[in-house]
């Protein structure tokens, strides 16, 4: 990933985390202040058009970078849909143990982003490329 990319993603986050606040700032105003309410929510809406601009700008630099990181949302979407229903009694994530891999009966191994495992043994997945998988527990050592 290029320098250029990585900080527009910083940017990004910094944006988003602004975001989050000006939120928890909305829910905390009175009902009955709309004046400031409504210009929170111009500010919430002028953070999620910085937003949209840097991913244009990361397009514009990278489109294959852009296209993995589109493609690791959508995958982290649908892990997160999956899992709705699902009790994980471990997790395993590359930003925090900065190892995220499972390891297959035959000693091949997969590499992630995030791995968790089922109650009953089986394993959901999201990989690298973006793309979320599960797995049997009789599959993995």
């Amino acid at each position: 990933m290029s320098t250029d990319v990585k900080g527009l993603l910083q940017k990004i986050n910094f944006v988003e985390a602004d975001m989050e606040l000006h939120k928890q700032i909305l829910f905390s105003i009175p009902s009955e202040n709309k004046a400031e309410m409504e210009k929170v929510v111009n500010t919430i809406a002028d953070l999620k058009k910085q937003i949209s601009d840097l991913r244009d700008q990361i397009k514009e630099t990278d489109e294959d970078e852009y296209n993995k990181i589109i493609a690791i949302e959508q995958a982290a979407e649908k892990f997160r849909h999956i899992s709705k229903d699902k009790k994980f009694v471990q997790v395993n994530t590359l930003n925090e143990d900065r190892q995220c891999f499972i390891t297959f009966n035959d000693g091949t191994r997969q590499d992630c982003l995030v791995a968790a495992k089922e109650e009953n043994g089986n394993w959901t997945v999201l990989t690298l490329e973006g793309e979320t998988k599960e797995f049997l527990g009789s599959l993995i050592q």
